[in-house]
């Protein structure tokens, strides 16, 4: 399989096998990829490339304008809208597979009509088939709560099909409270939940639009302090660390852009099982995509997008990993800083949001400076 990789990161969204070149606009992360990939080119702008002949075009099109945290302008804002491109890219390329990534609550936007909006971009650009399902990295052996949308938009329904197959992690899975030695939570929150989260850490994020890093923290053993870098990129999947960038914010970063790496390999590696994937039993019911009959609340979290019709899939979900001490170096000497620990327990005290007891006991002796 030749492909091309756009919006690449880091390279989370990459098969066993590297592409035939990256685009990627952010230097930090495309010096990783010329270190790891030396014989890969990377074209700096998607906007003015011009591909290769290839079969696949991947992407995780940028998701500021889709997130929660952002504007939620959808495709007409100036970086979601990249879409489009996307698109160009995969039409002078003749391929005939597009694989894209993005934050779930493209579902959700305008009661589902964000997302019908796109698959109308990949109807028009000539992929006939567009499959789609929410994946957890907990379900790939990784204790990180980080639930994006993939689709596969192809010209093939056999293709599009290979989505659907039953999730194989190639890490081993330690599932429901087999090991609740470790939580993540976020230390930055407090006035809403701090999504504590036992066994995993919640979604590992890009940071503030201050560029300020600000992993998840963790808490075990009476120890409270922020994931380092090289645990925020284990927890993706790469074998990268700190000192691959020029500083610990920049590896942050990537850690918090990026495609979580055994999610993209499942997929892009299963593109060549086409045709031995069984096709999935999809819910009776069809929804027109194109006559303005949007399901209100979303469109649901698997499905196959057929000539103007969409058809539910039922998916499931199987074992996620709980494992998060197997990911921690449990002998560091970091802790959250005392101002931190005051800030999080001002804003837990002001808004009245839930926090473990030994969590806040904690905090507390670290806003007090008994613990160093």
């Amino acid at each position: 399989m030749r492909y091309v990789s756009c919006f690449s990161g880091i390279g989370g969204l990459e098969a066993s096998h590297p592409p035939e070149l990256f685009c990627e606009l952010d230097e930090d992360a495309a010096a990783v990829l010329r270190t790891h990939h030396s014989e890969t080119p990377i074209w700096p702008d998607i906007c003015s490339l011009h591909p290769p002949l290839v079969d696949v075009v991947v992407g995780g099109w940028p998701c500021q304008d889709l997130s929660v945290a952002g504007r939620q302008q959808g495709l007409k804002g100036s970086r979601s809208g990249l879409l489009c491109e996307l698109l160009r890219v995969a039409a002078e390329a003749d391929a005939h597979t597009v694989v894209a990534e993005n934050v779930t609550n493209l579902l959700r936007m305008r009661d589902g009509a964000e997302f019908a909006a796109s698959l109308e971009e990949f109807n028009k650009s000539g992929f006939s088939y567009v499959a789609w399902r929410t994946l957890n990295a907990r379900q790939f052996g990784l204790p990180q709560n980080r639930l994006r949308l993939i689709l596969i938009a192809s010209r093939h329904k056999d293709v599009a099909h290979t989505l659907f197959r039953d999730v194989v992690s190639s890490r081993p899975i330690i599932d429901n409270g087999h090991d609740d030695r470790a939580a993540g939570f976020y230390w930055t929150a407090g006035t809403h939940s701090i999504n504590y989260t036992v066994g995993y850490v919640p979604t590992i994020k890009i940071g503030s639009s201050l560029g300020i890093a600000s992993p998840p923290a963790v808490h075990y053993d009476g120890v409270t302090r922020a994931l380092s870098a090289n645990e925020a990129l284990a927890l993706q999947g790469f074998d990268l660390t700190e000192s691959d960038f020029p500083s610990r914010s920049a590896a942050l970063k990537a850690a918090g852009n990026a495609v979580a790496r055994d999610i993209g390999r499942w997929v892009l590696d299963g593109l060549a099982l086409a045709g031995s994937v069984p096709a999935p039993k999809a819910e009776p019911s069809q929804i027109s995509l194109f006559a303005g009959d949007v399901p209100h609340g979303a469109y649901p979290s698997g499905g196959i997008h057929n000539h103007g019709s969409v058809s539910a899939i039922r998916l499931p979900s199987g074992a996620k990993a709980r494992n998060l001490s197997d990911f921690l170096d449990l002998n560091s000497t970091e802790r959250l800083s005392r101002r931190a620990a005051s800030g999080l327990l001002k804003r837990l005290e002001q808004s009245g949001q839930a926090c473990p007891v030994m969590l806040r006991a904690n905090l507390q002796d670290l806003a007090h400076g008994v613990l160093s």
